[in-house]
C-alpha cells in the first residue's frame, strides 16, 4: 500500500468531487459515463490503475454506476460509513463538496494499510435487494392505509359505502396484490439460482425463519459470503452487548450498540418471538430465564443470536437443521 494514490470521492446524484490530499489536487466530473472517462484521464495523471485506490462514502444508488466502472477498469475502491469519516476528522468548520472529498482522501491516506477492497455483489443479489426494498415500501404504504381506515372508522363512523372507505380499501387490496407479485418474483429469482435456492431451503428448516427473513439474510450477507462468522453478523445487527465503563465514575451495564442494521435486528426479533412459541428448546430456555428473574428483552436478544448462529452453522455444514439432534448450532 506504500505507493497507493488515495483518491477521496464525494458522490452526489449529479456529480463526483474527487480529491488527492497528498497532491492537493481536486477534480469535479459529472456522475455519468462521460464523466467517468474524464475522471479516469485525470486519475491516471497521478498513477497507474494498479496504484489507484478510491475511497468513498456509502451513498446507495448514486455510486452504483461508478462502482461498475471502477470494477470494469480493475481499479480498487473502498466504501466507508460517512459517520466514521466525520468523527475521525476532528473539529471542522464549514462544509462543501471539495472539502468533503479532501476529508475522505485524508481519511483513506491515514488508514491506507487497513483499507479493504470491495466489489459489487452479484447481479442476482442486487436485484433481490431491490425487490426487498420495493416490498418494504408497499408494506409500509398498506399499513398506513389500514391504520387510517381503522382510526376513521373509530372516530368518524363512516359507512362502509362511504367514499373514504371505498377508495382506501381499494388501495389496500391493490397493494396486497402488488406485495404478492413481488414475493412471487423474489421466489422465482431465488429458484433460478441453485446456490441461493439451496441455502434458502436450508434456512427455512429453522423454526422462526420464514420466507421474508430467509430472503433478507441471503441478500444482506451476499449469500453468506460477506461475513466469515456469525459473531460478526451479530455485531453488525446490533445483537452483541458492549461494556460501558470509564474509570471509577461510570459503571454502566453492558448494552448493545445503536450503530447497527436496525432492519436485520427487527426481523430477527420477529423470528425470536415465533421461535419461543414453536421451538420447544428455545421456549423452555426463554421460560426458565424469565422465571429466574432475567430480563425478557435480554433473553430475546440471546435467542436472536442463537438463531443467527444456527443459520450460519447449517449454511457452513450444508445440512438442514435437526431440532432433535444434540449438536451445536
Amino acid at each position: 500500500m506504500q505507493n497507493k494514490v488515495i483518491i477521496g470521492t464525494d458522490v452526489s446524484k449529479l456529480s463526483l468531487d474527487n480529491a488527492i490530499k497528498t497532491a492537493q489536487a481536486h477534480c469535479r466530473v459529472a456522475n455519468t459515463s462521460k464523466g467517468f472517462k474524464q475522471w479516469l484521464t485525470w486519475a491516471l495523471s497521478f498513477g497507474t490503475k494498479e496504484e489507484l485506490h478510491v475511497v468513498m462514502e456509502h451513498t446507495g444508488y448514486y455510486s452504483y454506476q461508478f462502482e461498475l466502472f471502477l470494477q470494469a477498469q480493475k481499479i480498487v475502491y473502498t466504501k466507508v460509513n460517512a459517520l466514521e469519516i466525520k468523527r475521525s476528522s476532528g473539529l471542522v468548520r464549514g462544509k462543501n463538496d471539495k472539502t468533503d472529498a479532501m476529508m475522505i482522501s485524508l481519511y483513506g491516506w491515514l488508514r491506507k494499510e487497513d483499507l479493504k477492497a470491495e466489489k459489487i455483489p452479484a447481479a442476482v443479489i442486487t436485484e433481490l435487494k431491490d425487490f426487498i426494498s420495493l416490498r418494504d415500501k408497499l408494506v409500509r404504504d398498506r399499513s398506513g392505509y389500514k391504520a387510517r381506515v381503522k382510526e376513521q372508522n373509530a372516530t368518524r363512523k363512516y359507512a362502509k359505502s362511504h367514499l373514504q372507505n371505498k377508495i382506501q380499501k381499494r388501495k389496500i387490496k391493490e397493494l396486497t396484490e402488488d406485495i404478492k407479485q413481488v414475493e412471487k418474483a423474489m421466489k422465482q429469482l431465488i429458484k433460478q439460482h441453485a446456490e441461493l435456492q439451496k441455502n434458502y431451503d436450508l434456512l427455512v428448516t429453522i423454526k422462526g425463519i420464514g420466507f421474508v427473513i430467509a430472503a433478507y439474510m441471503l441478500a444482506c450477507t451476499d449469500n453468506f459470503t460477506k461475513f466469515t462468522h456469525s459473531s460478526k453478523f451479530n455485531c453488525y445487527a446490533g445483537l452483541v452487548p458492549f461494556e460501558h465503563t470509564s474509570g471509577t465514575s461510570i459503571r454502566g451495564k453492558s448494552r448493545v450498540s445503536h450503530f447497527a442494521n436496525k432492519k436485520a435486528k427487527r426481523l430477527l426479533n420477529l423470528a425470536a418471538s415465533v421461535a419461543i412459541q414453536h421451538n420447544q428448546e428455545l421456549k423452555q430456555y426463554y421460560q426458565r430465564r424469565v422465571a429466574e428473574g432475567k430480563s425478557k428483552i435480554g433473553t430475546l436478544n440471546i435467542i436472536r443470536k442463537k438463531l443467527v448462529d444456527r443459520m450460519f452453522a447449517i449454511i457452513k455444514r450444508q445440512t438442514p437443521y435437526q431440532e432433535n439432534l444434540n449438536i451445536a448450532a
